[in-house]
């Protein structure tokens, strides 16, 4: 197909949608809106009907009144406000109605009075609307009385019937019309095109050299020299946009990899919260460490964000490390107590400059670490002094060979025990990514089947 006819397809394409949904969006709204003040004026109209009925009967009631008596003046009071929609019904009774419909075959309201209820559908092969509301008369205090507006609103269908008609008929015009105008233009215009599309093809092939000719100053110059300029800044763009993927692919890494240990941490106590009796306030406890832990996720995605894919500095600010120390271990104490690992905490610091969130992510993603490489019964020790953060195992170790590649991407030192425990390879890497964005060095020490001891050396 030639180049003038795919584009005369693609703007005609384009055009038919275009003016189709704008018409139909148009005449949904002008529907819409005719059904809704159609509604509108059914419910302020059978409002005032129960209203005025209810106020002049019940002023009209007298205790002495016979049940003939008060059957003749609740008809007599409905029929001074009522029309051809107005029905009353006490009970399963008409007491009045020019309807050719029972609307209590289709809409019962609630005992509630003034409580309006609709129902809106085809009786019979035509529209209605009934609207009808409980009212309270003195007279019937034990009876249901319902006040009903039954609306034949077939005529209102009849005439959207009529514009949905005259709509076709002024799109079909303006459609044929567009594709007229589009197949005129495309064709004149497209020529100059062809030489640009060769250039285009020879580009796309890889040839990013090639260049096209600017012959005019018009617009398909210009268009030709914004075409050069775009083919110079191709190869730039690609290998940004190769580090942006990394970048994301880091990103979505980093927030799977660090979901992990809250979120097995929140589910143990939901099913704590579900089978296990608890006080108020220890179950008030328990909810409140719940949403600390998902407001901190929620923290956390938004900086790991900010901090990865789109490279925002951090804002440092003075923290409390033995608060910092307490969210760690409220964190990972279900996870070490699963594997009857005991966590010491040794704090010799009083405050350091960071940015708490990410680093307890840091810390935790540390201890969760040293869990994985200890046995049952062992003890890793989190401790501050000075300007440094750190944590300790006495577990299986890391070979000297490997201790350089730990803290890149994707690497795990023991593959079966990852397999076992979960994860990818993310923790160090990103564990060391948020250090270095805090202008700090992480430190690793191991002997195999010793231990492992891992420091954060924050600037004073």
């Amino acid at each position: 197909m030639k180049l003038w006819k795919k584009i005369s397809l693609i703007y005609s394409i384009i055009l038919i949608v275009i003016v189709t949904v704008c018409s139909v969006i148009l005449l949904g709204q002008v529907q819409k809106k005719i059904l809704s003040v159609t509604r509108k004026q059914t419910e302020d109209k059978q409002w005032e009907l129960a209203y005025s009925f209810e106020d002049m009967a019940n002023q009209n009631f007298s205790g002495e009144d016979s049940e003939a008596v008060r059957h003749t003046l609740v008809h007599y009071c409905f029929s001074q406000y009522a029309d051809s929609s107005s029905v009353l019904m006490i009970d399963d009774e008409t007491v009045y109605s020019q309807s050719d419909i029972s609307p209590m075959e289709y809409l019962v309201p609630e005992q509630q009075e003034s409580m309006q209820q609709h129902f809106f559908g085809k009786v019979g092969g035509r529209y209605f609307l009934i609207v009808g509301s409980t009212v309270w008369l003195a007279g019937y205090a034990d009876n249901r009385c319902v006040v009903y507006v039954v609306e034949d609103i077939t005529p209102i269908y009849e005439d959207m019937a009529r514009q949905l008609l005259q709509f076709i008929l002024i799109d079909a015009v303006c459609i044929v019309g567009g594709l007229l105008l589009i197949i005129f233009f495309v064709r004149r215009f497209v020529k100059p095109l062809t030489e640009l599309q060769a250039t285009a093809s020879h580009i796309a092939a890889g040839n990013y050299e090639e260049r096209a000719i600017v012959r005019a100053g018009d617009e398909i110059g210009m268009l030709s020299a914004d075409f050069n300029r775009m083919a110079e800044a191709v190869e730039r763009h690609v290998n940004e946009l190769t580090e942006t993927a990394k970048r994301q692919q880091m990103f979505i890494g980093s927030v799977t990899h660090e979901f992990k240990t809250p979120l097995t941490a929140l589910m143990l106590k939901i099913d704590t919260l579900k089978n296990t009796y608890m006080e108020e306030e220890e179950r008030i406890a328990y909810l409140s460490n719940m949403e600390r832990q998902c407001r901190w996720l929620e923290r956390m995605v938004q900086k790991l964000l900010k901090l990865i894919t789109l490279n925002q500095e951090l804002t440092l600010q003075e923290v409390s490390v033995s608060v910092l120390f307490d969210q760690v271990r409220n964190a990972v104490a279900e996870s070490l107590d699963a594997r009857g690992i005991e966590l010491l905490i040794d704090c010799r610091a009083k405050s350091l400059f960071l940015d708490a969130d990410l680093m307890q992510s840091v810390l935790v993603n540390l201890v969760e670490n040293a869990a994985k490489a200890s046995k049952e019964g062992q003890t890793i020790i989190l401790a501050a002094y000075g300007n440094v953060l750190e944590v300790k195992d006495c577990g299986t170790g890391i070979r000297e060979e490997e201790v350089f590649h730990i803290t890149e991407p994707f690497y795990m030192v023991d593959k079966s025990r990852s397999k076992k425990h979960g994860g990818v390879g993310l923790g160090l890497a990103l564990a060391e990514k948020i250090v270095k964005e805090h202008n700090a060095r992480l430190e690793i020490e191991s002997t195999f089947g010793v231990g492992t001891t891992v420091r954060v050396h924050l600037q004073k």
